[in-house]
């Protein structure tokens, strides 16, 4: 299904929510989304059931297991945190390459929470690098794109690696 861009922008921030840990927002604007997107032609048990709560209140903890499956029937699943630091690092920097995750929330789970956990990542530094670059030297912030190839590098590695530890054992 191909959704309207303010849509798949709103999907992807909350599936960059989920990556750290904290659903923004309230049961009644998830129960919104839910309705834009039934308008925009999903049309799933899990959408009509997150649209029901468009006059709740609450917190989005209560709605998240639904919120999860909502995303994951839209094509932007949650990442499961609990695999290999490099297995989380492929599905974020894809993520990030695909639009499914926004670049800054992605780039920064990269940055902080699993440069130091995977074993080889030279193409998280060369990240670094890139943001650090323009902080200091460029005058102008990477552009997207730039952002995404280097994301697209740092998901071709993590599969790399995952690939020769899968040739390593018996």
């Amino acid at each position: 299904m191909d959704l309207p861009a303010e849509l798949k922008d709103r999907l992807a921030d909350l599936r960059g929510d989920l990556l750290w840990g904290r659903l923004l927002g309230s049961v009644t604007d998830a129960g919104w989304l839910a309705c834009e997107l039934i308008e925009a032609g999903l049309d799933t048990p899990a959408v009509w059931e997150l649209a029901g709560h468009v006059l709740s209140i609450g917190p989005m903890k209560e709605v998240e297991p639904l919120v999860r499956q909502v995303l994951a029937e839209s094509g932007f699943p949650s990442i499961d945190l609990q695999r290999e630091p490099w297995a989380v690092a492929h599905d974020v920097a894809q993520g990030i390459a695909e639009g499914t995750l926004p670049i800054g929330k992605g780039a920064d789970f990269l940055i902080l929470k699993l440069r130091d956990r995977w074993t080889t990542p030279k193409e998280i530094w060369e990240l670094i690098l890139l943001i650090d670059d323009w902080e200091a030297l460029r005058g102008t912030p990477p552009t997207d794109d730039e952002l995404r190839q280097q994301a697209r590098k740092i998901a071709d590695a993590a599969k790399g690696w995952r690939n020769a530890k899968a040739d390593q054992e018996p």
